[in-house]
């Protein structure tokens, strides 16, 4: 039970000026860390900078903070429109592991990068972007106002850059484009702008590339972003949905992995530079529909995951100017069960890593690297899956996956993947319309 002098003064003392005297912020929502006394106490103590919550372990002793844990559920739990909620918990046989929500309330979130440990930018597939910090979340100006908002069309991946040379901000942005004079056909397309942090907006944009030619389709546009460990920009775009048009011709730039100069410009050492009819920025090819994608921490490798189709969802290391057979040799068929090659190897084209068998309907890629996670998470791979709404965890042994978790399960369709700077790993999960931030809870 709450001590009756006590508690009331520690909440008026730690916890009214953020939470409102009468403790508006514990009824009417769902508590995003947990409603359970284990819960509010760990956050009491611990904190959650990602929330603007100070700790307060070092200046309130077990007895206090348990008090006044009863506290506020004695206060919450007399309002109707309390509404208790345990964080989500997957246990594995080596690492139970919370899943805190950070942001809620969204309809379709797409894409994720930081500003800082603390401070994200968020894209909705609507045409939405979103700067959260400490939990507020305040909506950025500036964006483009040409996408294609169809199918699985729209506003996709974001990713923030601060150039080391002029200390100048950049904030790029990945999505679906309607061909000018026609909305009903649409291309990839890569732009830029500068990142006015005073303001929460963007500079005028700058278009970077578009993955031309424009198709009638409204599927498979990709699309990750990301800098490689060589300091240069790697973009993925699918194939359109135009599997027999794409994957195979260096002529079009659907169904590949592009490498640029962070300006945009081509770098003179890509693979297809000076040869007649390629396109230039082409950094590798032979791919279906690469929704994931991440660069290796220690190696500066691009890894990338593709969404197959009835099967043969892979992951793949990606080398300059190799071909990942998509669609002349798979591990996958067509959705309706036949065949669409006999063939899973051919000389020439490269193998996966891993593919998957059903499909999960890969999406969001990451690899567990520093922060909280255990020596025997560290390297290991988290993988969205949109068909079976769970996160995936891949453990790696000599560079071979060993063995696989489902963590999550039933959450929604994950989306999204993200690392913080800090080695904090967050989930963005569409349906639930939420960003998880996952949680070594024990090892």
């Amino acid at each position: 039970m709450p001590n009756p002098k006590t508690a009331p003064a520690s909440y008026t003392q730690f916890c009214s000026s953020c939470h409102g005297p009468e403790g508006r912020d514990f009824v009417g929502r769902t508590w995003k860390l947990g409603s359970t006394p284990e819960d509010i106490e760990r956050v009491i103590r611990e904190g959650y900078e990602l929330l603007g919550m100070p700790a307060y372990g070092d200046v309130m002793d077990d007895e206090a903070v348990a008090e006044l844990t009863a506290y506020v559920l004695d206060r919450a739990a007399s309002e109707r429109s309390f509404k208790p909620e345990a964080p989500a918990v997957t246990v594995t046989d080596d690492l139970t592991v919370r899943a805190n929500v950070l942001v809620d309330g969204l309809e379709t979130p797409w894409g994720m990068d930081f500003l800082n440990d603390t401070t994200l930018l968020i894209t909705e597939r609507e045409g939405r972007i979103w700067h959260c910090e400490a939990g507020r979340m305040t909506e950025v100006t500036g964006g483009p106002t040409d996408i294609h908002v169809r199918g699985q069309g729209g506003l996709l991946d974001v990713m923030h850059w601060e150039d080391p040379e002029r200390g100048t901000e950049w904030v790029y942005l990945t999505y679906s484009k309607d061909e000018p004079g026609n909305d009903k056909r649409s291309a990839t397309a890569l732009v830029r702008a500068e990142w006015r942090a005073d303001t929460k907006a963007l500079g005028p944009l700058e278009e970077l590339f578009v993955a031309l030619p424009y198709e009638g389709t409204h599927h498979h546009y990709g699309s990750r972003v990301g800098i490689g460990g060589d300091g240069k920009l790697y973009l993925t775009c699918g194939e359109r949905g135009k599997r027999d048009v794409h994957p195979q011709t260096l002529t079009t730039s659907p169904g590949k992995v592009h490498r640029f100069n962070m300006d945009g410009s081509v770098p003179a050492d890509n693979p297809y530079v000076g040869q007649d009819g390629a396109v230039p920025s082409i950094w590798s090819w032979g791919h279906r529909n690469p929704q994931g994608m991440f660069v290796h921490p220690q190696t500066g490798q691009v890894w990338t995951h593709e969404h197959g189709p009835k099967g043969g969802d892979e992951i793949n290391v990606v080398q300059p100017g190799r071909n990942y057979g998509w669609p002349v040799i798979t591990f996958g068929k067509n959705y309706t069960g036949t065949i669409i090659t006999r063939d899973t190897a051919m000389a020439g084209m490269e193998q996966p890593l891993h593919y998957w068998l059903p499909s999960i309907g890969a999406c969001g890629f990451e690899t567990i690297h520093g922060g909280p996670w255990p020596a025997a998470w560290q390297g290991d791979l988290l993988a969205g899956s949109l068909s079976f709404e769970y996160l995936e965890r891949l453990h790696l042994e000599e560079g071979r996956v060993a063995k696989r978790d489902r963590l999550l399960e039933g959450v929604g369709r994950v989306r999204d993947i993200a690392r913080n700077p800090s080695g904090d790993v967050f989930v963005a999960v569409e349906g639930a319309g939420k960003i998880f931030h996952l949680v070594p809870a024990s090892h």
